[in-house]
């Protein structure tokens, strides 16, 4: 076998292995650099950590580096984070949180960017992950944290009112979240001092009452619907008695008692709820449905019943509300959070 043979073959052998080592450390590099990881989907993670700003500007140190933890987890692991956020809401003590969270990261335990993003956490470093968003501004307000907290208080109050109509509940708040995020959002100082400290809705009483913000006027318009089978907006006699009064009462006086009525808004939400299904009635007999249309049902409740026309292309409008440095119209509000998962625990979505 001649010299010339041999050193080829070396060679060969040479630059194979050389090829498998360069290949190992590349491998080895990108393990440690979490490149190779399969990561959780981030809007999921985002859709479901609402983390209130305020909240977390109220907890201690500790509790800070739990909640970044758990936004680093969920882009690895996200039903995993799920589970722990749902524990940390429930009111579980930071100890039980921190073993879940180094259970839950032993898995991760070889991943460069994990452990870098873990030790940021401790270091505060990664100020982001303490502020994870929604996929909606007004969704991150302070606002949506106490009306979120109202509602789930009122919920058989507001499924009542919607199932006397026959109607979604979430359709009904709608119309009531454009109301209290436009009064908040004129009186920020009133809000924090005031209706953020006692866990209640602003009721309205200038031109519209209660936490719905309805006009007397939009009041009487909806009884006499109730009540006259030539209207377009007659729900049919099954619905003319929903709203009784007592003999020999004043009935402008119950009327202002029962829209303003804080301890007992069932009104309030019943009234939204009747003057949507009414719009829905006008829409159906014209031929067109407003079913699954939260942002026009919205828009009209906003601008009343006189600009509620039927026809086959409506789209959303009304007043426009500035939250959290975006413009948003009365319709725009509704629809995203009928569409959104917001409160969907407590108010499923139905769509027909």
């Amino acid at each position: 076998m001649n010299s010339k043979f041999v050193r080829h073959i070396f060679n060969i052998f040479l630059f194979g292995f050389a090829g498998i080592g360069i290949l190992f450390v590349f491998v080895f590099v990108s393990m440690q650099f979490g490149l190779l990881n399969v990561k959780g989907s981030t809007s999921e993670r985002n859709s479901y950590f609402n983390i209130n700003k305020n909240t977390i500007s109220k907890t201690n140190s500790n509790s800070l580096v739990i909640f970044c933890q758990i936004n680093i987890l969920g882009k690895y692991a996200p039903i995993t984070s799920i589970n722990i956020y749902k524990t940390l809401n429930k009111g579980a003590d930071d100890l039980i949180l921190s073993q879940m969270i180094s259970v839950a990261s032993k898995r991760f335990e070889n991943d460069f960017i994990f452990n870098k993003e873990m030790e940021n956490c401790n270091n505060n470093k990664s100020v982001d992950l303490l502020l994870p968003m929604t996929a909606y501004d007004w969704a991150d307000t302070d606002q949506w944290a106490l009306m979120k907290e109202v509602f789930i208080r009122d919920q058989d109050i507001i499924k009542k009112a919607a199932s006397d109509v026959g109607i979604s509940p979430r359709l009904i708040l709608g119309g009531v979240m454009g109301e209290q995020f436009r009064f908040f959002n004129n009186r920020r100082e009133t809000f924090k001092g005031y209706f953020e400290p006692l866990k209640i809705l602003a009721s309205l009483s200038k031109i519209s009452f209660g936490i719905a913000g309805i006009k007397p006027e939009t009041v009487d318009q909806i009884e006499e619907n109730l009540k006259n089978s030539n209207s377009p907006f007659y729900l049919g006699p099954n619905m003319e008695n929903i709203i009784s009064y007592e003999v020999e009462v004043d009935i402008d006086s119950v009327r202002m008692t029962r829209i303003t009525d804080a301890k007992n808004p069932y009104y309030s939400y019943l009234y939204v709820g009747l003057y949507m299904k009414q719009l829905m009635a006008q829409w159906e007999k014209a031929g067109y449905s407003l079913e699954n249309r939260p942002e026009i049902l919205a828009t009209l409740y906003n601008l009343g019943f006189n600009h509620s026309v039927p026809k086959e292309n409506p789209v959303a409008g009304g007043s426009v509300i500035n939250i959290n440095n975006k413009d948003y119209i009365f319709g725009d509000i509704a629809y995203e959070f009928y569409y959104s998962g917001e409160l969907s625990d407590t108010f499923p979505i139905v769509v027909q």
